[in-house]
């Protein structure tokens, strides 16, 4: 329990890299569902905002996820800062998964039709 407490820079650190990772799915979800939609005309968008405004709202969650976890980690000193921004980075894997579903998903939809 105390692993987090007391965690070193460099540990912090990591969980700032872990946000990366769906920063990348991201950006795969939104050119596959790109190539999906716009040049193969064989998919479409279940987010109500439609597209391309359902790409955004995921990007209005990670970038404000990052700029709260380094706040987080350098900024607030506190008991619980670590605890609090490990949890935002298993959310924003757990989002970055689910882009990648997507993904890979529109993959799956287009390589039929082509």
């Amino acid at each position: 329990m105390s692993l987090l407490l007391t965690m070193h820079h460099e540990k912090k650190n990591y969980l700032l890299y872990l946000h990366i990772a769906p920063l990348l799915c991201w950006a795969f979800d939104v050119l596959t569902t790109l190539y999906a939609i716009n040049y193969l005309g064989v998919a479409g968008e279940m987010n109500p905002l439609g597209w391309p405004l359902g790409a955004w709202g995921a990007l209005m969650f990670y970038v404000p996820a990052i700029l709260f976890t380094y706040l987080l980690l350098s900024k607030i000193k506190n008991r619980y800062s670590s605890w609090i921004a490990a949890l935002i980075t298993i959310i924003s894997l757990g989002l970055g998964a689910m882009n990648l579903l997507a993904g890979l998903h529109n993959i799956g939809i287009a390589s039929l039709y082509l």
